[in-house]
Formats: structure tokens, C-alpha cells, sequence
């Protein structure tokens, strides 16, 4: 099947979460949000931690969870209590990370811990304490809640996994973030522990088409989107990937792309020993489904005229079980 013909079989958007399956459960007070590919897994496990103060959320739980799951990750994002002292929601973040564990859709050899604002500070404190339990750490601006991020960095021997810390230039107004996340980086790189720090140019909060000293670089990470959304996939790509392929009774499929990047058309080849059908689906990195197609064919034409310049995650099912997966960058 050519690809132009992708177009007669893009679904609406109401059909645009058909592969995985969310969940909003009540949790006590307050409420969590659980995404999954369809099937039953395993599939490498990712637990978010919102940032926000007292009522005021900050991140976007179920934004998160659906474009991780789509991704082919399973993920817990839990609403921690609405209280401004920061006393009890590391317990939360325990518990919350035992339960993620637990559910039989979680690879457990493979679960990453990520976090926002205070979310992030709470992920650090959890990687210290259950080094055992977490494979990836992710920390957006994080915060210091008191001097709590200046006492953590202090011992970080425990940690024996990657962690990625990312911040915007202007995140300035709630705290010194870029002073924050520079000393958590250093002190991880201090700690001989992996780890790599992103400082994204100044965010323009309110759309306005200039950044001025009224933007807050602390609201790029209010919702799932560039730049910092495909170094976060590219990070868990590297470093806690989609590896349940081969634990389902279905032979895994290879697929690629080449040329990548494309600058014109490049050819998109899958291929199984099952020589059924199978479904395709293309997300961008914010995780928004671009296209999607059944077909048994081996080889997919992507031509540069269907695609913005960007970086595409394509996801192949079989029977609704995530079989393969990959990525393209569009010119």
C-alpha cells in the first residue's frame, strides 16, 4: 500500500486514544491517572510526578500518561495531597511507585521515575532511597522546597542509573530553577553517575512571539510539548525502551527507516515471519496521532510532503499488542 493512501484511513478524532487504554481512579482525596498500550504487557513503566503547590497542579498528569502509553509505556501519574508543606508526599511517591511496580503491565526490570517542579525534587529523593526500583530518572526544573534539593545533592552514592535534567533559561520566576537543575547535574556528574542536562532557550509563557521578563520558563513544562517532549523520548529510548516485544507470543518484528533523516521520501520497511496484518500509527512528539493504516505490506513510502520538519514516532501492533516500534526525522 502506497502511502498517500494513509489518507483514506485516518481516523476521526475521537478514535485518536483507540490504542491504549486510560484510566481515572479515585485515590483517597485526590485522584490517579493509569495509561497502557492495549494488551497485557509487560511494557516498561514509568511513574510521573506532578509539580504545584497546595491545590495549584503544576504539569499535566493526563496529558503525560496518554502520550507515554502511546509511546508504548506504562504509566501512573497520581494527584498528590493539596498541602503547601512538601511533609508526606515523598510517602506518596513511595507508595505510588510500589503500586506501578506491582500491576502486571509493568516490566519491572525497566521503570523510569520522572518529575516536575517539586515533582522532580521528590523523584530524587526516591531514586536515592530505592535505587533497586528505578532504571531512569527524569527531572524537570526541579524544585528545592526549603533547602530539601540543597540537602539531597549532597549523597547521591545510591544512584547507579542515567538521569536527565532539563530546565528553561527564563525559569527564574518561582525559584532560581536553572541554578537548580546546574547543581543537580554537576552534583550527579561530582557523584561519577551518568547524566546529561538540557537548558532549552528562554519560553515565551505567553504566546505572545517575544520573550521578555514577563515570560515564566517554568510553564514550559505545564504541557506535553516541544522542545523538551523528544529528549524525553529520546532518553527513554536510550536507556528503558520498549523491550516486552519479545515476552509475547508474538514473533517480533524488525522495522526501519531509510534514509534518516529523510530529505525528500525514505522507505519504511517492517517485517515478520507472521506475515499477517498489522496496524501502523505515527505519532508527533507531542504525541498527537498523524496517521494510521492497516495493511500487511513490508514496505511504507514516506514522502517529506506529508510531514511538517520534525521528529515522528511510528508504533506497529498486531492484534492490538505494540510488536515493534521506531523513530524518523523529517527535514
Amino acid at each position: 500500500m502506497k502511502f498517500s493512501k494513509i489518507f483514506l484511513l485516518l481516523l476521526a478524532p475521537y478514535f485518536a486514544f483507540c490504542q491504549i487504554t486510560l484510566d481515572s481512579i479515585a485515590d483517597g482525596t485526590t485522584y490517579t491517572y493509569i495509561a497502557s498500550p492495549n494488551g497485557a504487557g509487560p511494557y516498561p513503566a514509568v511513574l510521573y510526578n506532578h509539580g504545584g503547590l497546595g491545590p495549584v497542579i503544576g504539569g499535566d498528569l493526563r496529558a503525560t500518561c496518554i502520550a507515554l502509553a502511546q509511546a508504548g509505556y506504562f504509566v501512573r501519574a497520581e494527584k498528590r495531597q493539596e498541602t503547601t508543606a512538601i511533609v508526606g508526599h515523598l510517602a506518596e511517591v513511595e507508595t505510588a511507585l510500589d503500586d506501578l511496580r506491582a500491576d502486571s503491565r509493568a516490566d519491572t526490570s525497566c521503570v523510569t521515575i520522572m518529575g516536575f517542579s517539586r515533582g522532580g525534587l521528590l523523584t530524587l529523593q526516591a531514586a536515592v532511597l530505592h535505587p533497586e526500583k528505578v532504571h531512569a530518572i527524569i527531572m524537570m526544573a526541579p524544585a528545592n522546597a526549603n533547602g530539601q534539593l540543597d540537602a539531597r545533592v549532597t549523597n547521591l552514592i545510591s544512584i547507579d542509573d542515567p538521569s536527565l535534567v532539563l530546565v528553561s533559561n527564563n525559569d527564574t520566576f518561582q525559584d532560581q530553577h536553572v541554578i537548580l537543575a546546574q547543581m543537580v547535574y554537576d552534583s550527579l556528574i561530582g557523584a561519577n553517575k551518568t547524566a546529561n542536562i538540557h537548558i532549552y532557550p528562554s519560553y515565551d509563557s505567553n504566546g505572545d512571539m517575544a520573550v521578555t521578563s514577563a515570560d515564566d520558563g517554568h510553564e514550559l513544562f505545564f504541557s506535553v510539548q516541544e522542545p523538551y517532549w523528544s529528549d524525553i523520548m529520546n532518553f527513554l529510548g536510550a536507556n528503558c525502551s520498549v523491550n516486552s516485544i519479545e515476552k509475547t507470543e508474538f514473533l517480533r518484528y524488525e522495522s526501519s527507516v531509510f534514509p534518516n533523516p529523510l530529505s525528500t521520501k525514505a522507505t519504511l520497511k517492517i517485517y515478520s515471519q507472521n506475515k499477517s496484518d498489522y496496524d501502523l500509527a505515527i505519532f508527533d512528539m507531542l504525541g498527537r496521532r498523524i496517521k494510521n493504516l492497516s495493511t500487511c505490506e513490508t514496505e511504507i513510502i514516506i514522502s517529506k510532503k506529508d510531514f511538517r520538519s520534525g521528529t515522528y514516532l511510528y508504533i506497529v501492533y498486531e492484534q492490538g499488542i505494540l510488536v515493534s516500534r521506531g523513530s524518523f526525522v523529517v527535514d
